[in-house]
């Protein structure tokens, strides 16, 4: 009986690029600040309709989250750099990925505002759904440049 040992590659993060885990990085933290976002926005909908107003305490919530995106993002992406050691500047596929990605969410942002701007015509919604519209519009916008240059870059 012949016994063979086999050699697996390492296929961990060790083999993503400083790049890429700060886009995923940055993926998990617009994901997860638009998911805190809508958990705390919809209830205020119905106050909102009633009243025909943007509710008390939705300015906050907005302030909150752009607060917490922008100290998670410094916070976790400083640890990343620290962690990482030797930082390599962006690659050229890495370049021409991020700016194929970036004309996405150029794509979402247009789509935002003309849906924006289409919601103060119908009669239904709500100045708070127009914000809605906007800042869910500008957290997909991100959402999308994140995975488009994730999977621009594995191509």
């Amino acid at each position: 009986m012949k016994q063979e040992q086999i050699n697996h590659t390492n296929k961990g993060l060790s083999n993503i690029s400083f790049q890429q885990k700060s886009t995923g990085l940055s993926l998990v933290i617009t994901g997860s600040a638009l998911l805190y976002f809508l958990a705390n926005a919809w209830p205020m909908r119905p106050a909102a309709v009633t009243r025909d107003a943007i509710p008390a305490g939705y300015g906050g919530l907005v302030m909150t989250t752009l607060i917490l995106v922008v100290a998670a993002q410094i916070v976790l992406q400083t640890v990343l750099a620290i962690g990482q050691g030797n930082v390599a500047p962006a690659n050229v596929v890495e370049q021409a990925a991020a700016l194929k990605a970036i004309r996405n969410a150029y794509f979402v942002l247009t789509a935002t505002v003309l849906a924006a701007v289409g919601s103060v015509f119908v009669a239904a919604l709500t100045p708070f759904d127009t914000a809605n519209v906007i800042v869910v519009g500008l957290a997909l916008a991100e959402i999308v440049q994140s995975v488009s240059q994730l999977l621009y870059t594995r191509r």
